[in-house]
């Protein structure tokens, strides 16, 4: 069974007294604890350091406050049974942007330091590159650079994958999708820190710290039937069923055979919003893959250009050409309305995409105690959201709609 539970905290002593708690509660069942951490500078050490010592076997990362306990300690905590790995297979480059998209098939661009451990084989400028053509080349590897820990594991041996990473997760994410291709897989992009610990990112396992990569578990079917769902609240329709009709990279290029972004800016006309700037300027705008009148995945519109007509989205491949979308438009807000209600028998874990900037506004909740302590859910945020799949029916992708919202269920 999963023992999970999220501590939200007004006083590092208070959260560590309930740590106590669930580690006396728990500790005989064994298993790894998976924790998330969002607490203030000057009292990272001491949360640390304690979940540390009461669980040596540990993954776990830094993350954001929710925006309704922005003023508080929250930390996230569950038990599990499974496979931990560390892994260091390399990302993706930023996704190109569409204005400039005529020029892409060079792909020619400067390779990020993180990558250049795979070119050593490269006796040339290894400071440019056709990025294409070295991506397919670890892609194709991926299974190779699997972690050593997930090498002897049978596909019908894991259900489910959960995993902390930095912000360049395709390298693992591929990598899992070709070694299991039928198990679900939870991924969440970790925080930024490197005004709180120095690091772009700040992960545990088992006593190490790492600023980069990935650490997860395999979770085994033994554990239980898993669902994983993604909800995207607040979400306003600003077109019909639309079927895209030619896509290249992260780009939509034609729509319905028409021009994506002329379309947008129609569609935003009719519902009042102002579509004077040629390129989109907030993360407000998004395209959803629809499946059975749901969305079934969103990216965010980074870009549009009226004249050549195609919109760039946040991700590393558009919808391809035949996917049934719509565009949909996200009002600007501070608060991400959660439900932290106990569950009472089915464990779950949610990984929430939070915005990037909170507002001055108090928070709209305020604890009746020094302490609350949900049992059943691990709820954690990060703003730079979470990548999933969903057993073989999908690629992974990742989501940064604030609010946004994946969760894990045993059933």
């Amino acid at each position: 069974m999963i023992r999970a539970q999220t501590i939200v905290a007004r006083t590092p002593s208070t959260l560590l007294t309930s740590l106590d708690r669930f580690h006396l509660q728990f500790k005989a069942k064994g298993g790894t604890l998976l924790f998330a951490l969002s607490a203030p500078s000057d009292a990272l050490s001491v949360i640390t350091s304690h979940l540390k010592s009461h669980f040596p076997r540990h993954i776990g990362c830094l993350s954001s406050s929710l925006p309704a306990y922005r003023s508080h300690i929250m930390c996230a905590v569950a038990l599990l049974d499974g496979i931990t790995f560390r892994s260091t297979i390399v990302g993706r480059a930023d996704p190109q942007v569409g204005r400039w998209h005529a020029a892409r098939r060079s792909s020619e661009q400067r390779l990020p330091a993180t990558q250049s451990n795979i070119l050593e084989e490269f006796n040339g400028d290894l400071g440019r590159v056709n990025w294409e053509d070295i991506w397919d080349k670890s892609a194709a590897s991926a299974q190779e650079m699997m972690p050593v820990e997930l090498r002897m594991a049978r596909p019908e041996d894991v259900s489910s994958v959960l995993y902390f990473s930095d912000k360049a997760p395709e390298g693992i994410a591929k990598a899992l999708k070709a070694s299991f291709p039928h198990s679900h897989e939870l991924g969440f992009l970790a925080s930024s820190t490197p005004f709180i610990t120095g690091r772009p990112v700040t992960l545990f396992h088992d006593g190490e710290i790492y600023s980069d990569g990935a650490i997860g578990i395999a979770l085994q079917p033994s554990l239980g039937h898993t669902s994983l769902t993604v909800e995207f609240p607040g979400l306003v329709d600003l077109t019909p069923d639309l079927r895209i009709t030619s896509s290249e990279g992260n780009l939509v290029l034609t729509i319905d055979n028409g021009n994506p972004t002329r379309l947008l800016f129609a569609a935003m006309n009719k519902h009042g919003l102002d579509s004077r700037d040629v390129l989109l300027k907030d993360d407000e705008f998004y395209v959803g893959v629809m499946g059975n009148g749901k969305v079934e995945r969103l990216h965010r519109i980074t870009s549009g250009d009226p004249s050549r007509g195609t919109i760039a989205l946040e991700t590393t491949s558009a919808p391809p050409q035949g996917s049934i979308i719509k565009m949909f438009y996200l009002p600007r807000r501070d608060e991400v309305t959660l439900n932290l209600e106990p569950t009472h028998g089915n464990a779950s874990i949610s990984f929430i995409a939070t915005p990037d900037s909170i507002g001055d506004e108090p928070p709209s909740s305020v604890l009746d105690n020094d302490v609350l302590v949900i049992d059943g859910n691990f709820v954690a945020g990060s703003e730079n959201g979470f990548m999933l799949r969903r057993a073989a029916k999908e690629e992974s992708w990742s989501c940064t709609l604030p609010g946004g919202r994946a969760r894990l269920r045993w059933t």
